[in-house]
């Protein structure tokens, strides 16, 4: 859809959070039972990029009283999609592939990415201007980290997010979930900006700190279900096969330190060739999925 359309949607929900409510398709009239920012204030944590909390993500659980086993979807279709592939009854996590300085990225402009779909569809956006989530955005507008685009491990966690809108923008029923904003390395520009040789190895090794982290921020949260994605392999150009990789040493091989810890998990993505490389690198690493 041209930017144009997409940022009267992204108003357009804007006004009905606001209002606290919208009208469905069907009809249905929905409550979206939202104050605004200070509806958000008790329900957005930041976590900032020293966070002895999540800096523990590699300590290993006990060993379970049974075995247990996630169900992996990998599926061409997007994160909106992804969350409604999941049961209702259950917590829903959903990773949002943040911008590290706009809150919603470029939502209100009609941009296209992932954020910016799940900002002009849900309330998100008031949690991202509580003072938490504007802790999330100061740091990385100012100082070092504003230079480095490798930016930080810092991460903001919203329970209850209200999405209430498709994918064409189209009104429908509400789905919740809880929402992980997290910004992954901008390969792109750190390739550019390096000196003395291929940043591979360092660009490799701080995406495994952060997914590691985002990872043990929804165990602790006890959220049993999760929408992931190819996170940061668009504009910010991270290698896709190194972040299925990733995400398979980390979550989905039978030894990896999350592998007991989601029941469901969903890989929603949007284009056939990344999802084609992730089941590429799925299928080599032997891992087990249900490809939709």
């Amino acid at each position: 859809m041209p930017h144009p359309v997409l940022a009267k949607i992204a108003q357009d929900s804007l006004d009905a959070v606001q209002k606290g409510g919208y009208t469905d398709a069907e009809g249905n009239t929905h409550p979206i039972d939202d104050l605004g920012i200070k509806k958000f204030e008790s329900a957005t944590e930041y976590y900032p990029p020293d966070s002895e909390v999540l800096s523990a993500w590699s300590t290993p659980l006990p060993a379970p009283t049974e075995p247990t086993k996630p169900q992996i979807i990998l599926a061409k279709t997007s994160t909106l999609e992804g969350i409604r592939v999941l049961d209702p009854s259950t917590r829903r996590g959903v990773l949002n592939f943040a911008s590290a300085t706009r809150p919603g990225g470029g939502f209100l402009g009609g941009a296209r990415a992932q954020e910016e779909s799940l900002a002009r569809s849900s309330n998100i956006y008031s949690s991202l201007m509580t003072p938490a989530g504007q802790r999330f955005y100061t740091l990385h507008k100012t100082g070092p980290q504003h230079a480095d685009k490798a930016y930080t491990h810092a991460m903001i966690f919203t329970k209850g997010v209200r999405f209430f809108r498709s994918d064409d923008g189209g009104w429908v029923a509400p789905a919740d979930a809880d929402v992980l904003t997290s910004c992954a390395v901008n390969a792109g520009v750190v390739r550019q900006r390096f000196k003395g040789g291929e940043p591979e190895a360092a660009i490799e090794a701080a995406m495994r700190e952060r997914m590691g982290r985002l990872l043990f921020l929804f165990e602790k949260e006890a959220i049993p279900d999760l929408v992931l994605g190819s996170f940061g392999t668009g504009v910010f150009r991270n290698n896709i096969a190194m972040i299925a990789r990733l995400w398979v040493e980390l979550l989905l091989a039978p030894d990896s330190r999350f592998a007991r810890s989601f029941k469901r998990i969903v890989f929603a993505i949007i284009d056939e060739k990344t999802v084609g490389v992730f089941r590429g690198v799925f299928q080599e690493m032997n891992i087990e999925f249900v490809h939709q």
